[in-house]
């Protein structure tokens, strides 16, 4: 359903001339490099962030496999390093994940969707998956409805960068 890799940093204007944050330059260094392995990954955020539009998502994930994903992923997250953090979230915030994710599931119960129980598994590299297992198909546009309608992306954000916070 959403996975989500949190990147910090911002853009610094000075005058006229214009500098970009390490996490910006990195992040662009990184999609240019999933790119040339095969992943029609989208370019960052000005603060260097990936949040990626649905037609983003399905574009990124019909140019490859889960497993040349993950292939060029390994191939180019150096680029990421010192940027990002890889620090996986704690039982805290994977409890509090849930709380969102029950907004979400109500939601879509409401346009005659039922998903499973909803879950937040750690994954490599500080990465977390948050879902439902067991979920049928959902239209996208009702998927991402209800996503913008609970604002989940902007209220999971908020609890990966206080755990990361909180934890050093």
């Amino acid at each position: 359903m959403v996975v989500l890799a949190a990147g910090c940093g911002s853009s610094a204007h000075v005058s006229s001339h214009r500098f970009e944050s390490k996490a910006y330059t990195a992040a662009v260094a990184f999609a240019q490099c999933m790119r040339e392995h095969g992943v029609a990954h989208p370019d960052p955020d000005r603060s260097g962030d990936f949040e990626l539009t649905p037609k983003q998502e399905q574009r990124m994930r019909a140019s490859a496999t889960p497993k040349q994903h993950e292939a060029a992923e390994q191939a180019c997250f150096h680029f990421l390093k010192g940027t990002v953090s890889t620090k996986p979230l704690s039982k805290a915030a994977q409890r509090a994940a849930l709380v969102p994710l029950r907004d979400l599931k109500r939601c879509l119960a409401r346009h005659g969707y039922h998903v499973g129980k909803p879950i937040v598994k750690p994954m490599s590299r500080g990465r977390a998956f948050f879902g439902f297992d067991g979920a049928t198909p959902t239209p996208p546009a009702v998927q991402h409805g209800c996503e913008r309608r609970v604002r989940l992306a902007e209220r999971l954000n908020v609890i990966i960068k206080v755990d990361r916070a909180e934890g050093g």
